[in-house]
């Protein structure tokens, strides 16, 4: 069982690592299409 861990380890880190760019990329916000810029076609 321990390639299971050590698979749940490296996926915990992705998900770290992709909420740390998010929130350098969009801030601490909530996100909507007002604030991302987009507008309704």
């Amino acid at each position: 069982m321990k390639i299971f861990s050590k698979i749940k380890r490296n996926f915990e880190e992705f998900l770290k690592k992709l909420g740390n760019e998010n929130k350098n990329t969009f801030g601490e916000e909530r996100l909507d299409c007002c604030t991302m810029n987009k507008q309704d076609k």
